[in-house]
């Protein structure tokens, strides 16, 4: 007689998968693929679910009895009743099943459905409301995604529908991702978090084959004499520590600049913003093509710290995308490879996303991946491939190349959430921004950070809740660059949170 345990296994296991069969767990040993029809995750059911599996992974055979007559997992280990393995049925077998190993899983319809309806029924709205005609969505838990979704349209004239996999500029999302890539290097003993940015005069700058002079950029690259600039390190980079105010008026970009410059540079706020100077930086060096990367960082090492590294005021006034610039350009010289290349082949593709998710923009728009929608903004620059031409600041305004480690990279949403599941985004901080454990591997555990990212024509935010669960969503407009008031990911991220946690996640 079937006991009662294994009679309400069976009974839920039915209302969850009307008409369908239960089959039993199986192992392909040449594949090392194993096959769970049904398996419990807290108060959650997965169907249809496949993982990668080697023998070493077994824990135990037939030692723990008593297991449920449907699967469970619990904190990497996987308890099975009962396995097929070839002919043979193996008995509460217990293996270590890694969240990067599920290659394919199916939530349960109760789960799907709650979660479906209720952002079904407010994002589209509340999109439309605010005049944001192309957005992507992935929410994912356990690596499985739960959500994943195109809002809008991909052109202007609104007749090409928004696809899932489409790349949108994720503004300073990306950071988390730099921070994952310094980690990376850390670990691979190329980098080390007290390693001095900026090189003494006579030191030669570290390699992908050498660090001994434990500093990355020349001293021939730093005009200014301000003495601290040799004392910033690399964890300070990581945590906005390295003594750059971009509110304040002190970097020679905004000194040189006419009066009619400067003064749009202050009504735009973040007046010594790097990504506001290239046109400044263009003209003063008599350039007819974009200025380089080293010509960007020369030039804004022309001036002074605001503040001594390592002591920000707690504002977060010190956040800093020229910052993380500098630590695009260490990734770049520890790895020997271009920072998407290292990105890509170390961070993304082995949590299982492709290269073909992450991606470096294009500074004009006649060059935009196929995949990138329109930006809606009316912010205007001048052009850095035809100088004195004014231009839309999403046209040839911003060398992209320079930023992407900071700002100007283009990934799918889904690629995001995916690695907001297994990398810290560590702003859960006083500051409220990147921490110096950034990118740290989650090991996992779960924690809770996010991360926004502004830039015109661009609102984007990537979350990590405590339950596991994380979702990046990215937009095509933002108000704040238009003259408006409206932080979209703060309201978004409020709703979404709710919408998640009232489903269960």
């Amino acid at each position: 007689m079937l006991k009662k345990k294994y009679l309400l296994a069976v009974i839920v296991l039915n209302l969850l998968f009307t008409g369908q069969a239960i089959a039993q767990d199986s192992y392909n040993v040449a594949t090392e693929v194993l096959y769970i029809p049904v398996v419990k995750v807290g108060n959650d059911f997965y169907r249809d679910v496949e993982a990668t599996v080697s023998m070493k992974d077994v824990v135990s055979v037939g030692k723990v009895t008593g297991l449920n007559a449907y699967d469970t997992y619990d904190n990497g280990q996987l308890a099975m009743s009962s396995v097929l393995v070839g002919s043979t049925t193996y008995t509460n077998v217990v293996v270590n099943v890694g969240a990067d190993k599920v290659r394919k899983a199916t939530l349960s319809v109760k789960n799907q459905n709650l979660l479906n309806n209720s952002i079904e029924f407010w994002i589209p709205a509340y999109l439309n409301k605010n005049g944001i005609t192309a957005a992507t969505l992935t929410i994912m838990k356990d690596n499985v995604v739960l959500y994943e979704k195109a809002f809008g349209y991909k052109d202007a004239a609104k007749t090409t529908p928004l696809l899932k996999d489409a790349l949108l500029t994720g503004a300073s999302i990306v950071k988390p991702v730099t921070g994952a890539a310094i980690q990376k290097l850390i670990t691979a003993g190329k980098v080390a978090i007290d390693d001095k940015v900026f090189c003494s005069s006579g030191r030669t700058p570290s390699t992908s084959t050498s660090n001994v002079n434990k500093c990355w950029v020349d001293s021939t690259w730093v005009a200014s004499k301000d003495a601290r600039i040799q004392t910033i390190t690399v964890g300070q980079l990581l945590s906005h520590q390295g003594g750059w105010n971009r509110q304040l008026l002190n970097c020679y970009a905004y000194k040189i600049a006419d009066a009619g410059t400067r003064a749009t540079l202050v009504e735009r706020g973040d007046p010594c913003e790097p990504l506001q100077h290239e046109a400044i930086i263009q003209a003063a060096l008599g350039l007819l093509t974009p200025p380089t990367l080293e010509q960007d960082i020369k030039f804004f090492m022309q001036s002074d710290l605001d503040f001594t590294p390592g002591s920000a005021p707690a504002s977060g006034a010190g956040y800093s995308n020229f910052g993380y610039m500098l630590l695009g350009l260490i990734v770049e010289k520890a790895s020997g490879i271009s920072y998407t290349t290292y990105v890509n082949d170390y961070i993304f593709t082995p949590i299982g996303v492709t290269s073909n998710s992450f991606k470096a923009a294009s500074s004009l728009l006649k060059n935009a991946d196929p995949r990138e929608p329109n930006y809606v903004t009316n912010m205007l620059g001048y052009s850095l491939y035809e100088p004195g031409k004014v231009v839309s600041i999403r046209d040839g305004a911003v060398n992209s190349t320079n930023f992407l480690a900071a700002a100007t990279s283009i990934m799918t949403s889904k690629a995001m959430a995916t690695f907001a599941g297994m990398y810290k985004i560590d702003t859960n901080n006083a500051f409220g921004h990147d921490g110096i454990n950034n990118g740290k591997p989650l090991g996992g555990l779960t924690n809770i950070g996010s991360h926004d990212g502004d830039l015109p024509g661009t609102n984007a935010v990537v979350v990590q809740l405590a339950t596991g669960t994380s979702y990046a969503m990215l937009m095509n407009k933002n108000d704040l660059f238009e003259g408006g008031s409206i932080k979209y990911t703060d309201y978004i991220t409020t709703t979404l949170n709710s919408l998640i946690k009232n489903a269960g996640y």
